[in-house]
């Protein structure tokens, strides 16, 4: 799958290809992909299973077209920070902060990013962009690294997925997490101190601190 939007998004823009991502979007996040029916989600849209395959050819067709919703604004939100004239630490910030807060509001990617880490075969692999964007913004470390502003013995790739893992986890692990707390967590107070937490563990490990 390439960079750009495929045929079975661009379909989307139809008012019954919307009613079926909204309808496929709730059962892939309660049952996941492999627990989710094609007939099920035609059923609860109130439409003809047939329009399924036609807006989206396919139900892996469709569960990636959930997928790409929630994922394109964080991409290209991803993709100006890393070109905007900003500091390695600054840039740091802005993006945990950023995918802190995507996580937030957008609870049911959460909840079918969990089913992707039960599940075999993992459906994000077909996902190019992602993965392409996640490299755009290892090589923008590894640069600022070969640069001699970041610590020459970390690996960017495990420093940048060990700080999404993070913030991921406060979300997909909150009600283990919070036995651990008094304060509710699902709170924006408890927001702000999670990844001013993150924040600071990552940039004084990695040296950006005194960027």
């Amino acid at each position: 799958m390439n960079d750009s939007t495929d045929s079975n998004t661009e379909n989307s823009g139809s008012g019954s290809a919307q009613r079926i991502l909204e309808t496929a979007e709730q059962f892939f996040a309660k049952f996941g992909f492999v627990g989710t029916r094609v007939d099920e989600i035609a059923r609860a849209a109130e439409i003809n299973k047939r329009m399924i395959y036609y807006h989206y050819n396919s139900k892996e067709g469709l569960y990636r077209a959930v997928l790409e919703k929630h994922l394109k604004p964080m991409i290209e939100l991803s993709r100006h920070l890393l070109h905007a004239d900003l500091s390695p630490a600054e840039t740091f910030k802005r993006l945990l902060n950023s995918y802190f807060d995507f996580l937030a509001t957008h609870r049911v990617y959460v909840r079918l990013i969990s089913w992707e880490v039960l599940s075999e075969p993992n459906q994000l692999s077909n996902l190019g962009f992602r993965r392409q964007t996640f490299e755009e913004v290892v090589a923008y470390f590894e640069a600022a690294q070969k640069q001699g502003r970041l610590r020459a013995d970390i690996d960017m790739s495990r420093m940048v997925i060990s700080s999404m893992v993070l913030c991921f986890s406060y979300f997909s692990q909150m009600q283990y997490l919070q036995s651990f707390f008094s304060e509710i967590l699902d709170d924006p107070e408890q927001f702000a101190l999670w990844k001013r937490t993150v924040i600071a563990i990552f940039l004084r490990g990695s040296g950006l601190e005194d960027c």
